[in-house]
């Protein structure tokens, strides 16, 4: 009876009464309140289902299904000049990135007969609708991470030495410590002033989830031994400072979108995509969440009366969609870090 539920708290909403019973049958529903009340098991489904994924790029909205462009403007931002008395202030640069992708639909459809409907009084519709909200939010978490991965590792159009953001170090304090000191290094190519960031997301594939917490939660790590003179060395503990540099992102889709041995080794750094934007996210705007769709029926009862249920005149099947709409791109190489780890 959980489909009824739900429709039983849209026709109390609706009506403004407590008083309705749950006696209701498959021909007393309305179409709307069905609507409603599958919208609301589609999304509760969507919004259930867990994901951080999307923290890694930057979200987003476009109007329509036509190219979408996104321009990223550098220089102008750099260290002032001085500037003598009566002398003219010199002109600053700037130049542009141009980024360009679309949104796309992406679904499924699913039939059951008018016999299953009869025998499974309607709950398999309702915990359908929850399904496909969860197929939705696993279909943008795997296409934000086949951004940054595929099929062979770390996405080599993105990350690579020459973009000087790719590295085989494994996981671990040393590793951590020679990415995050390696990035410190880069500098802002129109200016060549520091990069700032705010933080830093760590995405580990589930393999290196132990490895991961273990170094984030721990109180003090060990630094590398420190020379004191010619003669002796020393091993130092300090306070965590990852903790307060990292927030870790676990993501499963790592190792099912990378097939490569290094599937269970590969990590990545990602800006906070308000300082350096690595990747973009975006969905159709108006149709930000996914949406469901029933079938109207191509029957009419002799007699008169239209019931959905009832099913497609030929075979009696009832049909529905779910409808999802998405894109996005990559951006800016300074904006992530990859290693895979062996």
């Amino acid at each position: 009876m959980y489909i009824f539920k739900e429709l039983l708290e849209d026709i109390k909403e609706a009506t403004g009464t407590s008083d309705i019973k749950e006696a209701i049958s498959r021909s007393d529903l309305p179409l709307t309140l069905l609507g409603g009340a599958l919208d609301r098991i589609l999304i509760k489904g969507y919004n259930e289902y867990p994901s951080n994924v999307e923290v890694l790029v930057k979200p987003d909205t476009v109007k329509d299904f036509r190219q979408a462009e996104r321009l990223m403007t550098f220089g102008s931002d750099g260290t002032l000049e001085g500037v003598r008395e009566l002398a003219e202030y010199p002109y600053a640069g700037r130049s542009e990135g141009r980024y360009t992708f679309r949104v796309g639909k992406f679904g499924r459809k699913i039939a059951f007969s008018w016999e299953d409907f009869i025998n499974d009084d309607l709950n398999s519709l309702g915990d359908q609708a929850y399904r496909f909200g969860r197929g939705a939010k696993k279909s943008e978490q795997r296409f934000i991470t086949s951004l940054f991965w595929d099929a062979a590792g770390p996405n080599a159009l993105f990350f690579n030495q020459q973009n000087g953001n790719l590295t085989n170090t494994a996981l671990s304090v040393t590793g951590l410590a020679t990415i995050l000191g390696n990035i410190a290094k880069r500098v802002d190519p129109n200016t060549g002033d520091p990069i700032a960031v705010t933080g830093w997301k760590l995405e580990v594939c589930p393999a290196l989830e132990i490895t991961a917490r273990n170094i984030l939660d721990a109180i003090q790590i060990e630094i590398p031994e420190q020379t004191i003179n010619a003669n002796q060395t020393t091993k130092m503990m300090v306070n965590n400072w990852l903790r307060s540099r990292l927030t870790l992102v676990v993501n499963p889709w790592i190792p099912i979108v990378n097939q490569a041995a290094n599937n269970t080794t590969c990590f990545a750094l990602y800006a906070d995509y308000n300082d350096v934007a690595a990747g973009n996210f975006a969905r159709l705007r108006g149709h930000e969440q996914p949406e469901i769709w029933m079938k109207k029926p191509n029957a009419v009862k002799i007699g008169g009366g239209e019931d959905p249920f009832n099913g497609d005149f030929d075979t009696d099947a009832v049909e529905y969609k779910v409808r999802h709409v998405f894109g996005g791109t990559l951006m800016d190489p300074l904006g992530a870090y990859a290693s895979t780890g062996q």
